[in-house]
């Protein structure tokens, strides 16, 4: 607990790092045996998604790095998971990090965003990133990229419903939906998604933020009625609820899914759950598969990565579409 202390952590706690906390990443590296995982939560999306597909090199994701030694360790990680990086490089800034800190099973996340702060829409506008999206079949957004880059995320929005391709979102976290000043940009967004994906919380709060009352059932109707841009595609709202059934609400119905239990003594990490129930979602989208075995395998994604260290993918994918 030294350590913890000496850079004023808390157990179990989650924070962006201060000026007092950033030795913290050198400090560990130096004197600790690390494990080096790709994060960020689209990106724990994308990469479970490209484990769950047949086909390697079918995902692209974009973010931003910096110019360094983490910049590479990404690359690589997602070279070998078969994801494809086109990143926009900040030489100028570090590539972000978090370092995870364990003690008697109990995390503790320090995250320095460093340069996933400085996305800019201009990679977007390179003919390589033009002709990726052109190209792209869907879309998938986090919430958290609304912090960084709204005319970024409103040019694919936009693109996605002028194509009649679907976009595909997740509302992230509590506080894009409490701040006005955030929310505002979602608000601008949300008309342009078809697929928006929530845990209970993240549901809740939406539905107190909109006056739609607490009660997730009605505010997957809600959400599920309000205002789109694109309207030959409904939309679909989806909210997990952890070992809780997963409500969905498409078409004017409810349905409920029920997660695939898991004995708790076999829980190493439920970090990245969510991000993972989007990624085997999203695979099972792509290859065009009816609601429920798109929930079915976000589902089973999600299952198997919580046995894992820290969204750890599994040597092999057991799941048929």
């Amino acid at each position: 607990m030294d350590f913890f202390n000496k850079y004023d952590l808390k157990l179990g706690n989650a924070i962006l790092a201060e000026d007092k906390q950033l030795p913290i990443y050198e400090e560990v590296v130096a004197k600790y045996t690390v494990d080096y995982i790709p994060g960020g939560a689209a990106q724990n999306t994308a990469r479970v998604a490209q484990w769950m597909l047949p086909e390697k090199q079918t995902v692209l994701y974009t973010g931003c790095v910096g110019s360094d030694k983490n910049a590479q360790i990404l690359r690589e990680a997602n070279e070998k998971s078969g994801v494809i990086a086109d990143y926009f490089v900040d030489a100028a800034t570090p590539t972000g990090a978090c370092a995870v800190l364990i003690n008697n099973n109990e995390r503790t996340l320090c995250t320095a965003l460093g340069a996933a702060n400085n996305f800019k829409i201009t990679h977007l506008q390179t003919p390589e990133m033009q002709k990726s999206i052109e190209s792209a079949q869907l879309f998938y957004m986090v919430g958290y990229f609304m912090t960084v880059s709204p005319e970024s995320a409103m040019l694919l929005a936009q693109h996605a419903a002028e194509q009649n391709k679907a976009f595909l979102y997740g509302l992230a976290a509590p506080f894009l939906i409490e701040v006005d000043f955030f929310f505002e940009r979602v608000k601008a967004l949300l008309p342009y998604v078809d697929i928006v994906f929530a845990n209970e919380s993240e549901a809740a709060c939406i539905g107190k933020k909109m006056g739609w009352g607490e009660d997730l059932a009605v505010v997957a109707e809600k959400l599920a009625a309000w205002e789109k841009v694109n309207q030959k595609r409904s939309r679909t709202v989806v909210f997990t609820q952890g070992a809780n059934n997963t409500l969905v609400y498409t078409n004017g119905k409810l349905d409920q899914y029920s997660p695939i239990t898991l004995p708790k003594e076999k829980i190493v990490d439920l970090n990245a759950a969510g991000d993972s129930f989007c990624g085997g979602f999203v695979a099972a989208y792509s290859q065009g598969k009816e609601l429920s075995k798109c929930i079915e395998s976000g589902h089973y994604a999600a299952h198997e990565i919580i046995q894992q260290n820290g969204c750890t993918l599994p040597a092999v994918c057991n799941f048929t579409f």
